[in-house]
């Protein structure tokens, strides 16, 4: 490696960096005339630059140091204003709402009863002011199988800003949105929106390509699973993948499997490298690897640009024009390259999960190897079972903190995992591709179905039998500080390998004793008991957890409620408070340490809890209840009454309105709170009711 620095051998790095510090100094400062400071910060260096130009070799040498900060500077203004640039355009709700808009259907999801829609704002009020990328989230009651991407419908606007439900640990929905553009959405009735007439882009064909795709899949005499199978591996949509399938290949390591990734877009490569063989024997070696490329683009557009498919496609057509132009290429200059070609024109994907994972593992397996000089066996069987194992150790610890961090489950089986499943991925996705090509012929599969459905079956009973073992799925619990101190240790390391200066290894332990401080202290300042009534679109879940134990209490929900669903929600929370225990409370009398449940009404910690809403609070009468003093009465979605109605009824301190109740039921309540002066706490606009002891 010699004493080169990694900027001189990595060129593109200095474009990179300085533009991701950019893109990152926008998400935490938006000041316009930032960029603008650093550019004025270029032109002076670059004017001291040449008034300190000297024919004294020392004084160049010296100067040679400072040469790439204008180039910094320029490029953290790009990132900058690339950011600016993709930033959703915020409208004034007030002036748009009650007129008619037109907008196109980008996305289109339909659910049982509903159907979920991201669509572009084309007009706001129905002239020809047209509103640059605005995105909003349409959502509606019933559905409408007309409708279709690249239709345009009209509606009358009723937006609201997307925010976060307020419950402890959550994801952030509303960044996650804001990050594709997205910082609008609105609920309405199917029969309010019109077709207008169409408008397809690029976008939108591929996209009902890609729909109807699916629907022959479906349609198609495969069994459930190995359809759910095909189409999340080769057209990037695990919304067909049961529940309990995704646990299971997520607890044993392997959910990568279920996402477009670089092992899926280098099987695809080579299954179209293989198509086009022909060409060799007439002579078109390079025509070969330009048609290669582009069907692999078009491969791209097809399935929705995720960025590790975007990655594998910059790298593979790096290594192509190497060929076709016969020059070497690098491959973490190709990574770098694929990164800025991406962030370039979405800058937001830097904070996004995928692009993380994905390049993150690629960068970690090409420095492991080029630093490492492993000999592997050179029978076929022990190299590809050794290779196997180190390719897997290597992406596991290098993503295995920040996997904890965004998804809070490891699987120490991963490894072993992967050596049993990856020989079976390849020839799924083959046989998958064999298949989406005869459907879209309009033909059928015949036996090949079959084959299929007894591969997935393996590769799913091999994710089910690793994922029951003690060491898969473990639930945990990582904050970002955490994820930080991680790979500055893994930095320090590999510093200390490529340098053999004990300095980083005294600082790699240095940092290890302060992170595992700070988790000590945080781990001891968690409450261990607590109380916690969530906000949900359609239920009132409450929580009370006593160390590692919990009681779940839904008292609008009777039989149906979805426990399963619940933990996989507020998986961080559970793993937050070391709870892995719960108990789900029924119409009979429950008890837990500190806590009896005896519906419609509890008493956790000395806290005692009425619920209003199908219960039989109706029939108490003040004589019922002069012996029970309430702290807080819960009404919930089944409550069609008046609070002054239920004051006369129960003797508490507060209101609290559930976020499970209808929109206007909730708001027709909190004016009554808010006109009468009884203390209320609304879950659907405050977030979470939230009590620790």
């Amino acid at each position: 490696m010699g004493n080169e620095s990694i900027l001189s051998r990595l060129p593109v790095l200095r474009l990179l960096l300085p533009m991701v510090a950019g893109i990152i100094l926008f998400r935490f400062s938006s000041i316009l005339l930032l960029p603008f400071v650093l550019l004025a910060l270029m032109v002076m260096c670059l004017l001291v630059a040449m008034r300190l130009k000297s024919r004294d070799a020392a004084r160049r040498l010296m100067m040679r140091r400072y040469s790439l900060m204008p180039l910094w500077l320029a490029m953290i203004a790009v990132g900058w204003l690339a950011s600016w640039l993709a930033e959703p355009v915020r409208l004034d709700l007030n002036s748009v709402r009650g007129k008619t808009a037109c907008a196109r259907i980008e996305t289109i999801k339909y659910n049982e009863q509903s159907m979920l829609m991201q669509v572009k704002l084309l007009n706001a009020d129905g002239s020809d002011a047209w509103v640059r990328g605005s995105h909003i989230q349409l959502s509606t009651r019933g559905c409408d199988y007309d409708l279709e991407a690249g239709n345009l419908i009209a509606f009358v606007l009723k937006l609201e800003e997307v925010q976060n439900m307020g419950n402890p640990d959550e994801m952030d929905y509303a960044q996650h949105l804001h990050d594709k553009g997205i910082i609008y959405r609105q609920h309405i009735d199917v029969c309010s929106v019109a077709k207008v007439g169409d408008s397809p882009t690029l976008l939108t064909r591929a996209f009902s390509l890609r729909q109807d795709l699916q629907h022959r899949v479906l349609n198609s005499k495969l069994g459930p699973e190995s359809q759910g199978l095909i189409i999340a591996m080769l057209l990037g949509n695990d919304d067909f993948i049961e529940p309990w399938v995704r646990d299971s290949f997520a607890q044993s390591g392997i959910a990568h499997v279920l996402a477009l990734s670089g092992l899926h877009v280098a099987v695809i490569t080579l299954i179209i490298w293989f198509l086009l063989f022909p060409l060799d024997y007439a002579g078109g070696k390079k025509l070969r690897l330009v048609l290669t490329l582009l069907i692999l683009i078009a491969y791209d557009v097809l399935t929705g640009m995720s960025p590790s498919v975007i990655r594998s496609t910059v790298m593979i057509a790096f290594v192509f024009c190497s060929f076709l132009f016969y020059r070497k290429s690098t491959p973490l200059n190709s990574v770098a390259a694929a990164a800025l070609a991406i962030l370039v024109f979405a800058p937001s994907s830097l904070f996004s999960v995928g692009f993380q994972l994905s390049f993150i593992t690629v960068t970690s397996l090409i420095v492991f190897y080029q630093v490492s000089d492993l000999k592997f066996p050179s029978n076929r069987f022990l190299k590809y079972l050794c290779t196997t194992l180190v390719t897997s150790a290597v992406a596991m610890l290098s993503t295995l903190v920040l996997t904890a961090y965004y998804f809070n489950t490891t699987s120490m089986v991963a490894v072993f995992t992967n050596v049993l499943l990856l020989p079976l991925v390849p020839v799924i996705m083959v046989l998958g591709a064999v298949a989406l090509i005869l459907l879209a012929m309009g033909g059928g599969l015949g036996p090949l179905a079959a084959i299929i459905d007894v591969m997935s079956g393996a590769t799913q009973s091999i994710a089910g039998v690793m994922s029951s073992l003690s060491l898969a799925g473990n639930i945990v619990y990582v904050t970002w500080m955490a994820v930080v101190v991680y790979y500055a240790i893994l930095i320090m390391l590999g510093m200390w390998i490529y340098r053999r200066n004990a300095r980083w290894l005294l600082a790699a332990g240095a940092t290890l004793v302060v992170g595992l401080a700070c988790s000590l202290v945080q781990d001891f300042m968690t409450p261990r008991r607590g109380l916690v009534v969530f906000n949900a679109f359609d239920s009132t879940p409450i929580l009370y957890f006593n160390g590692n134990q919990a009681m779940l209490w839904v008292p609008d929900v009777e039989n149906d409620y979805d426990i399963d669903n619940f933990k996989r929600w507020n998986r961080a929370f559970l793993a937050h408070y070391h709870i892995d225990s719960i108990m789900m409370v029924d119409s009979l009398k429950c008890e837990l340490p500190g806590a009896v449940v005896d519906p419609p009404y509890a008493n956790f910690m000395g806290t005692g809890i009425v619920t209003a809403g199908k219960g039989k609070w109706k029939n108490y009468t003040r004589e019922d209840t002069v012996a029970l003093r309430f702290d807080v009465a819960l009404v919930t979605k089944g409550f069609h009454s008046q609070i002054s109605r239920l004051k006369e009824l129960v003797d508490c301190d507060t209101i609290v309105l559930s976020g499970g109740m209808y929109d206007e039921d909730n708001v027709t309540l909190d004016n009554e709170c808010k006109s009468s002066g009884i203390p209320f706490y609304n879950i659907k606009k405050s977030g979470a009711y939230q009590k620790y002891y």
